[in-house]
C-alpha cells in the first residue's frame, strides 16, 4: 500500500522545494529537492558568493596580513615560466608566486604597510588581475571548554552512557539498517588522523594508486600520499600529534571501529588531510589545495570542523568545484565569541555562510536538546543540529578525550549522511541534505535558530532513505528539473 502510494505521489510530482518547509519527511511523504540553495534566503539576509569590486575593498583592512591569493584571468596565466626554483614559483609583476591551482596564486609582502598598500593597490588595479585577497587564517571550532582525558579502564559507566550523543540520535537502532560502507569515503580537512589509532586504523583510507617509492605513481602531484597529505609540512604524513588531536577527535565521531568507541558510521573510509597546523591554525590557500585533493580522488563527503570571519572568494570557489563534483560538503557553524554564540545570518562565519548547495551546516546541542550555549546559529544560515557537549573520542597515542564545539557536532551529521548513501547508494547530496534537514527531531527552542527546527535522528534518516530506496528507485532521476552535476 505504501508502495503504491508512493508512486503516486511521485508521478502527480508533488514535491517540496522550500528549506522551511514544515512537514517531517516519511516513507509516506518523501519529498525530493529541486531547488538550488541560494534561492533559500530572503533579500535582507544573502548568503556569500559574491567577488568583492575593487571601489568595495577596503585596503586598509588587508596590511595586516602577509600572505595574499592572486587570481589572473586565464588568458594572462598561459605564457607563464616557473623560475627555476625546484619547488615550483613564477616571478609576476615582479613578485613570486606559488601556484594554488589554475588561475591562482600566493604570494607574501613583508614590505612596510604604506609599501604593501602600493602592491595591492596595483595588483587590484591591473586588467590582468580577476581578483586579489589576503590568505586568511582559519581555527578549529573546538574547545570552548577543557577537553577532558578520559581513561577506559577507569570507567565505570557503561560505554552507551559515556557516548551519549549516540543515543540522542538513535544511531543503534540506525545500524539494524546499514553501518555504512568502506565503499564510502570522507575526507576529514582538519589537523590530521592518528590513523595507527586502535579505532580508527581499520577505517584509514589507503590510496589505492599510489606506493611508497619516492614517486608520484598517481600523478596526482603528491608523492607517497598513502593516507592523504600534510599541507603545511608539504609532505605524506597527515598523522595528528598530541598538540594537534582536533581531527583525530573528529575521525572518531564520524568513523570509530568499536575497538573502545564508536562512530556514528563504523564502516567508512576516512581520507587525512592536514591543514590545521600544531599551533591550531591553518591557511586559507593550504584548504583549498586539500579540497581540490578530495575532489580529484573523488570522495563522498568532506568533512570540515573549522571557520574563520574571512570571506574567501578563492574558497568558495573551492567549494564550487566540490559541488560541480557532487561532493557533500558538511560545516562547523562556530562556537561564538567568548563561550556566547551569535546569529551567522548577520554576523557572517565561512564557509557556513557560504550559498553553494553542497553546504549543511552544523550547530551543537546538549544532553538535553538545547543549543549550547556556545553555539552560533541563524534561521537561514544554519541547516540542522547535532551533539556536540562533552563528547567522547579518539585523540593521538590511543587516547580518548572529551571534547565540546560546533566541531564535534559537525562529524555526528557527517556519519549519519554515509548511513544515508550506504541504505540508499543512488541519493545525491541535495537529496541526502534535504533527508537530513526533515528527518530532524524538532523542539521549540530551536524554530526561530535554524532552518530545520531540529536535532538530527539517524534513524529516521535511515529508514526513510531505505524506504525511498525500495519505493523509488533513483530519486535524483525524478528531479527532472535540477541538475545536482
Amino acid at each position: 500500500m505504501i508502495k503504491n502510494f508512493l508512486l503516486l505521489f511521485i508521478s502527480l510530482g508533488i514535491f517540496s522545494c522550500a528549506k522551511n518547509q514544515t512537514e517531517i519527511l516519511t516513507p509516506e511523504t518523501a519529498a525530493l529537492v529541486c531547488e538550488n540553495k541560494s534561492t533559500q534566503y530572503p533579500n535582507t539576509i544573502q548568503a556569500d558568493n559574491q567577488k568583492l569590486s575593487v571601489e568595495s575593498l577596503n585596503i586598509n583592512q588587508y596590511v595586516a596580513h602577509q600572505n595574499f591569493i592572486v587570481k589572473f584571468k586565464p588568458s594572462f596565466t598561459k605564457g607563464l615560466a616557473p623560475t627555476g626554483n625546484p619547488i615550483s614559483e613564477y616571478r609576476v609583476k615582479g613578485l613570486t608566486m606559488k601556484p594554488l591551482n589554475r588561475n591562482a596564486f600566493i604570494f607574501s609582502v613583508k614590505n612596510s604597510a604604506e609599501e604593501k598598500k602600493i602592491i595591492i593597490q596595483k595588483l587590484i588595479s591591473d586588467n590582468d588581475v580577476d581578483y586579489i585577497e589576503p590568505d586568511y587564517k582559519i581555527t578549529m571550532d573546538q574547545d570552548v571548554h577543557p577537553t577532558e582525558p578520559y581513561s577506559l579502564a577507569d570507567a565505570n559507566i557503561s560505554q552507551s552512557l559515556e557516548q551519549w550523543s549516540l543515543n540522542k540520535v538513535r544511531a543503534s537502532e540506525a545500524w539494524t539498517v546499514t553501518e555504512g560502507s568502506k565503499d564510502i569515503v570522507v575526507a576529514v580537512l582538519d589537523s590530521g588522523i592518528d590513523y595507527t589509532h586502535n579505532d580508527l586504523k581499520n577505517n584509514i583510507w589507503i590510496n589505492p594508486s599510489e606506493s611508497i617509492n619516492g614517486i608520484d605513481d598517481d600523478h596526482n602531484g603528491y608523492i607517497d600520499d598513502m593516507y592523504g597529505w600534510n599541507f603545511p609540512a608539504q609532505n605524506s604524513n597527515p598523522i595528528s600529534t598530541i598538540n594537534s588531536n582536533h581531527g583525530t577527535h573528529v575521525a572518531g565521531i564520524i568513523g570509530g571501529t568499536g575497538n573502545s568507541i564508536f562512530g556514528l558510521a563504523p564502516n567508512v573510509k576516512l581520507m587525512a588531510l592536514k591543514f590545521i597546523g600544531e599551533n591550531g591554525t591553518g591557511s586559507t590557500s593550504d584548504a583549498i589545495r586539500g579540497i581540490d585533493y578530495a575532489i580529484d580522488k573523488k570522495v563522498f563527503a568532506i568533512n570540515n570542523s573549522w571557520g574563520s570571519t574571512g570571506n574567501s572568494v578563492a574558497l568558495s570557489e573551492a567549494i564550487a568545484r566540490a559541488e560541480k563534483a557532487g561532493i557533500l560538503f558538511v560545516v562547523a557553524a562556530g562556537n561564538g565569541n567568548n563561550g556566547i554564540g551569535f546569529n551567522i545570518d548577520e554576523k557572517k562565519w565561512y564557509p557556513a555562510s557560504y550559498n553553494n548547495s553542497n553546504i549543511i551546516s552544523v550547530t551543537a546541542t546538549n544532553t538535553t536538546d538545547l543549543l549550547a550555549p556556545f553555539s552560533n546559529f541563524g534561521k537561514y544560515l544554519v541547516d540542522v543540529a547535532a551533539p556536540g557537549l562533552s563528547i567522547l573520542s579518539t585523540v593521538s597515542n590511543q587516547g580518548y578525550e572529551r571534547m565540546s564545539g560546533t566541531s564535534m557536532a559537525t562529524p555526528v551529521v557527517t556519519g549519519i549522511a554515509v548511513l544515508i548513501k550506504a541504505a540508499n547508494p543512488a541519493l545525491t547530496y541535495t537529496e541526502i541534505i534535504r533527508l537530513l534537514e526533515n528527518s530532524v527531531d524538532r523542539f521549540e527552542s530551536m524554530i526561530d535558530k535554524i532552518a530545520s527546527g531540529g536535532r538530527v535522528n539517524a534513524f529516521s534518516a535511515v529508514r526513510q532513505a531505505r524506504e525511498m530506496r525500495i519505493s523509488s528507485g533513483k530519486l535524483q532521476n525524478d528531479c527532472n528539473s535540477f541538475n545536482n552535476n
